[in-house]
């Protein structure tokens, strides 16, 4: 039998893994919640007014086990409230086992833990459920080889973790409260920038220098906090 003979053609339904970032209290967590079935497993505590099913963990090993066991529960959304928590106390872990971090193999350590955790989630993916991991946000300069630098605003987590996060996020949304910068001349050849709002919490997923962002299905470029997540459940069933 020819291996070609096995080549399908079209897209491939599936479960999304989605990781949805911004500041404190921009609503990344009840957007979350608002997928079917949802259970929260809190690395922190930041879901306690939101009406959904709950479970607080305190360790590394408690989240991993939590991910092992819902991977074969009822719920249909695992969601992770916060990845960078869930780093820390990765970090935390490594201090007490004694784990020598000199040399940069502390952060590689960090790293490769985080991607057990991406095996763990993935069960859950094999399993028909959405994955959605919270993350706070940061801002870092970022340098290109043309020399330039500018600052980007990117999931708070080390360089290394961060890299393998968007590798294996099929969505990366940036979460923010919608704002425009608009010019005022004061003369002399002088301008000065006003930020005004509309108040809309919006998810960002289109590509630009100023934050990380990334898709891999079709979504509008800004999307409102508040609408149905029906676009994101399309791409799990045929």
């Amino acid at each position: 039998m020819s291996i070609l003979e096995k080549v399908k053609r079209g897209k491939v339904a599936k479960p999304r893994r989605i990781c949805v970032y911004g500041s404190h209290g921009v609503g990344k967590t009840t957007w979350a919640s608002r997928f079917p079935d949802a259970l929260v497993i809190a690395t922190e505590d930041g879901s306690g007014d939101i009406d959904v099913a709950r479970l607080s963990v305190d360790t590394a090993l408690e989240v991993l086990q939590a991910t092992n066991e819902a991977s074969s529960s009822e719920f249909k959304t695992i969601i992770i409230d916060s990845i960078d928590w869930f780093e820390k106390f990765v970090e935390d872990a490594l201090h007490a086992e004694g784990f020598q971090q000199d040399f940069g193999k502390g952060t590689v350590e960090v790293a490769r833990r985080i991607g057990k955790l991406f095996e763990q989630l993935d069960l859950c993916i094999a399993a028909g459920k959405t994955v959605i991991l919270i993350a706070h946000e940061e801002t870092k300069k970022v340098e290109s080889v043309s020399g330039a630098s500018w600052d980007r605003v990117q999931p708070k987590l080390s360089k290394k973790a961060c890299g393998r996060l968007l590798e294996w996020a099929d969505e990366v949304l940036h979460a923010e409260i919608e704002t425009f910068v608009s010019s005022k001349d004061e003369g002399f050849g002088r301008e000065r920038g006003i930020a005004t709002t509309s108040g809309r919490r919006i998810l960002k997923s289109d590509s630009h220098p100023s934050y990380v962002s990334k898709r891999r299905i079709e979504l509008a470029d800004k999307i409102d906090m508040n609408d149905p997540v029906e676009c994101f459940l399309t791409s799990t069933t045929k």
